[in-house]
């Protein structure tokens, strides 16, 4: 059952809302940020011409930045990537890495060796800019001056979908980890529509207790599992309860991405004929997982949504009974 919104929009409304959503989506895919292989950039290296920047490194970073002006002053050679939400980028010297910025402008007038990419970002290329990799712009715009070299491509996430199929994601989120997921939550909710919603009913209403009786059922697995193993004779059980657990963790999850998916649609794209149940899961997964593998703070995302969905799935008994009575209407 789709919401209920007041008003209709227009159609010329609908085709700007759609480039906004896309942008959002866009957004949430910090795992974006390896787009080649550690081999690949090698390989290109070795045939394109070498900064006259000294080899050893002067510095590297270990974190992101947040709302900071990070500056790469001449000179200077950082061996590492940088991330920054926010804020500004300043690279005068040499940066041995990828870049990747999230509402950051960007300003080159050094050399990077790695890819670019930036999320609702500007790009400004300066004379003495030179980039060995390409330059991924999902929001942004580009600024070039006279003089600068570009060893690669500049590439438009919005103007380029087929990217996210069809290049390597890296090593915290590839292509096979994404289609899993979108295999496994097409599957759960065609052929367990009800249960993917009480599992999703029980996570909206019970947020706290789904929570945190996830984290402890995490918290207390291993030794119970460690006993079961010890026993010997115990071990059919114990691998009982970790599929029983994989596959809670797996429903949450999925329920999880409906809700994620539905709020998303609800609020940029009410009245869109394509707003199913279907496809309110699928766009959900996809955010969800791709919000996993923003660099330093994925984890903590991926591990929120499954402690959540896996506190909900136990107390709705693998959705197959209401916890509590919801306040309004089941959304199936």
């Amino acid at each position: 059952m789709k919401h209920n919104v007041v008003g209709n929009p227009v159609f010329a409304r609908l085709v700007s809302i759609a480039r906004h959503y896309l942008l959002l989506l866009l957004l949430f895919a910090g795992g974006l940020i390896a787009w080649h292989s550690e081999s690949d950039r090698a390989l290109a290296a070795e045939h394109q011409p070498q900064p006259s920047s000294p080899s050893s490194c002067t510095g590297a970073y270990h974190k992101a930045f947040f709302g900071s002006i990070v500056v790469v002053n001449s000179g200077e050679v950082i061996c590492s990537n940088i991330t920054a939400f926010g804020g500004k980028i300043i690279i005068q010297g040499l940066v041995r890495g990828d870049v990747v910025a999230f509402g950051s402008d960007l300003i080159i007038n050094g050399y990077v060796d790695g890819q670019v990419t930036t999320y609702g970002s500007n790009v400004t290329m300066q004379s003495n800019a030179r980039v060995n990799g390409d330059i991924r712009l999902c929001g942004g715009h580009w600024f070039s001056g006279p003089q600068y070299q570009l060893h690669g491509s500049v590439l438009e996430c919005t103007k380029s979908v087929g990217l996210l199929v069809i290049s390597d994601l890296g090593p915290d989120i590839r292509f096979w980890s994404l289609l899993t997921w979108l295999v496994l939550s097409v599957l759960l909710t065609v052929l367990l529509p009800e249960h993917v919603m009480l599992v999703r009913t029980t996570a909206t209403t019970k947020t706290r207790r789904s929570l945190v009786l996830g984290l402890l059922s995490v918290l207390l697995a291993p030794a119970v599992l460690a006993v079961l193993i010890a026993l010997i004779v115990s071990i059919p059980l114990a691998i009982i309860i970790f599929v029983g657990l994989l596959t809670a963790w797996t429903l949450g999850t999925v329920a999880i991405g409906w809700h994620i998916g539905a709020m998303l649609f609800h609020k940029f794209a009410p009245q869109h004929r394509y707003n199913t149940r279907l496809v309110q899961v699928v766009v959900g997964i996809m955010v969800l997982t791709l919000a996993g593998s923003i660099p330093y703070i994925g984890w903590l995302v991926s591990l929120f949504s499954g402690l959540l969905g896996l506190g909900a799935v136990l107390l709705s008994r693998f959705g197959t009974r209401l916890y509590s009575q919801p306040k309004h209407p089941l959304p199936l």
